[in-house]
């Protein structure tokens, strides 16, 4: 077994132990994390709403794993089977996007299967009009689906045209079929969780909403709209995980021997650095964001403005709990 292989399967069995450690019986959430989804939300942790949140945070978490330990197997046995030209970073990148993946959806699976839990004979504030999808979901959320399956659908038939071509044949071996295995796969898987996603939407924004008072009714909302995130932002993490496969595939393929085919190698490997390190960007500034969430602006103003009033402080803190 060569270097290559070898170093992938220890990076994997460490990771993969690491977060099957996590989800052992035992496993309690972690500290601070009521703190940071209050942080998110813009809201404070009531004794009433506690017990409701612990609850969704240990879902969620146990579910991001188990997506993320499949993701990561399956990822480290398409590495293993792919022919390697030496590109371990592009291999490594891709892990990254497919271990990501594997997480959102993961994470999708826990949100909707909480926001469509039955609600029983629980108490319900009434409330006019019903709130719609742009009520929890910004611009950005809402068009950034369509717009990463659009870009990457184009991006991997201009790499099958490029394949077609071989221009200078660069190419050592056919790799169409590895374009749209796992590639094309991992873009199918996009696009269907982007229907099944708006499916899922339009069900919890018909489902009710159990509350006794505005506390309960704004947590909500708060928990509605991460649901309605998750299912908006997965789609484009899988269509990015497609791109990122075929650009993978394409750089093992390529003859470094000729100018043209290291230009090409050099193109791939760029390409699938800028989306890992976006991803992460992105991931990384929509944990530690301190904006006020789309859905307080759009539902709650009232409370927005009590929170942007230095002087109501005080006010906004008895208003939403201690």
């Amino acid at each position: 077994m060569d270097p290559y292989k070898i170093t992938l399967l220890v990076v994997a069995g460490v990771l993969l132990t690491a977060f099957a450690w996590q989800l052992r019986p035992g496993a309690v959430v972690r500290p601070g994390a009521l703190r940071d989804a209050a942080r998110r939300a813009g809201l404070a942790v009531t004794p009433e709403v506690e017990p409701i949140l612990i609850a969704r945070l240990r879902t969620q978490t146990r579910a991001t794993l188990v997506g993320t330990i499949v993701a990561l197997v399956a990822g480290t046995v398409f590495l293993l089977l792919v022919p390697s030209a030496g590109d371990n970073i592009a291999a490594v990148l891709l892990l990254v996007v497919l271990t990501g993946l594997g997480a959102a959806i993961g994470n999708a699976v826990a949100e909707s299967r909480s926001a469509l839990a039955p609600l029983g004979d629980q108490p319900r504030v009434a409330r006019a009009p019903t709130p719609g999808r742009a009520d929890y979901l910004s611009g950005l959320d809402r068009w950034g689906a369509p717009v990463s399956l659009t870009l990457s659908a184009a991006a991997l038939v201009g790499l099958n045209v490029l394949v077609s071509v071989n221009p200078n044949g660069t190419f050592d071996d056919p790799v169409r079929a590895g374009l749209w295995f796992p590639s094309g796969l991992l873009w199918a898987v996009a696009f269907v969780s982007f229907l099944v996603g708006r499916m899922l939407t339009g069900r919890i924004l018909q489902h009710g909403q159990p509350a006794r008072d505005d506390t309960e009714l704004a947590w909500s909302d708060a928990l509605r709209s991460r649901t309605l995130r998750v299912f908006a932002l997965t789609p484009a993490i899988g269509a990015f995980a497609g791109l990122a496969a075929a650009l993978l595939t394409v750089s093992s393929a390529v003859s470094t021997e000729s100018a043209t085919g290291r230009v090409i190698s050099l193109a791939a490997t760029l390409t699938l650095a800028v989306i890992s390190l976006a991803l992460a960007g992105f991931s990384l500034w929509s944990e530690f964001t301190t904006r006020t969430p789309h859905y307080l602006v759009r539902l709650w103003p009232a409370v927005v403005a009590q929170l942007r009033d230095p002087d109501r402080q005080v006010v906004a803190a008895s208003t939403w709990g201690p």
